[in-house]
């Protein structure tokens, strides 16, 4: 393989031996094969010139995750290799690494775009952040605190209130995660919709919603001071509404509502080998989990 010029980015969960080892036999092939690889360390962000090929996750759906966000602002490719239980989000099976990652290199792989939850947080008329999700926004109700209620609104007409444990905002890549667990729909993973999941909710007539692609989604906390709220992207908490001092339950600038939309200018592509294309992952990983 002529690849002087290939260069390649390298994410590992660092916690599973498999991968460390998997990590150490990229190396050699890499040095083999005249390929560049920068690695990016556990909690650190990556540093140095930017891979412009590829980017290799050895783990499970959250060190792929981990890589999407690490390398969020570019187009390049990413290729993860499972090392976890399900792994709806890898390309090709632990056994493929070197194969998979030589035929990505050459083009011989399917490239599929994700789309992207785009998440805006606010404060009233005060911006809190823009935070993008290729699996979920979760707004939820922190572990101390009681039933969160909420307002859904779905191209500002109110669909219905919800008094529960929360809501999920899953693009369709996120609907095997953990909406499919909140009892949400399977969406075909190129799809541009979104799933709306709530969580634990106290009343009957609330169940899951799909979005048309470019539907404008607002979640309101109309008692903010007192929500008990946490909004997590991918798994990871960007905004905590808990007050430190129940004495005085006040929030200096309290989540008050979030706007999802699926983002028009960014997404993520993810290489799959014939062994991970999702249909067949979908048919053989779920039902050998279930014994059948």
């Amino acid at each position: 393989m002529s690849s002087e010029q290939k260069r390649i980015a390298l994410v590992v969960n660092d916690y599973d031996q498999r991968a460390v080892d998997a990590a150490s036999c990229l190396t050699a092939w890499c040095a083999d094969n005249a390929v560049g690889i920068q690695s990016v360390e556990n909690d650190e962000s990556f540093e140095g010139s930017l891979p412009n090929d590829l980017v290799v996750a050895l783990g499970g759906d959250g060190t792929i995750l981990r890589a999407v966000h690490e390398f969020s602002n570019s187009e390049i490719p990413v290729l993860g290799i499972k090392f976890g239980r399900l792994g709806f989000l890898s390309g090709a099976p632990a056994e493929e690494l070197i194969d998979a990652v030589e035929a990505a290199l050459q083009g011989k792989v399917a490239v599929e775009k994700r789309a992207l939850l785009q998440v805006n947080a606010w404060s009233n008329d005060t911006h809190l952040g823009t935070h993008y999700a290729l699996n979920e926004a979760l707004l939820s109700r922190h572990t101390d605190s009681h039933i969160v209620s909420s307002r859904l609104k779905i191209n500002d007409h109110t669909v219905y209130q919800l008094r529960g444990d929360g809501i999920i905002v899953s693009t369709a890549t996120g609907s095997t995660a953990y909406a499919l667990s909140a009892g949400g729909p399977i969406l075909s993973p190129e799809s541009r919709a979104m799933a709306l999941v709530p969580l634990a909710s106290h009343t009957l007539i609330n169940r899951a919603i799909v979005t048309a692609p470019k539907d404008v989604v607002r979640i309101e906390l109309p008692d903010s001071d007192y929500a008990g709220v946490t909004l997590s992207i991918d798994g990871s908490v960007v905004v905590d509404n808990v007050y430190l001092d129940r004495s005085n339950p006040h929030i200096e600038q309290p989540l008050t509502h979030i706007e999802a939309t699926i983002s028009a200018n960014h997404w993520v592509s993810l290489v799959k080998t014939s062994s991970r294309l999702f249909f067949d992952t979908l048919a053989t990983e779920f039902y050998r989990h279930e014994g059948c």
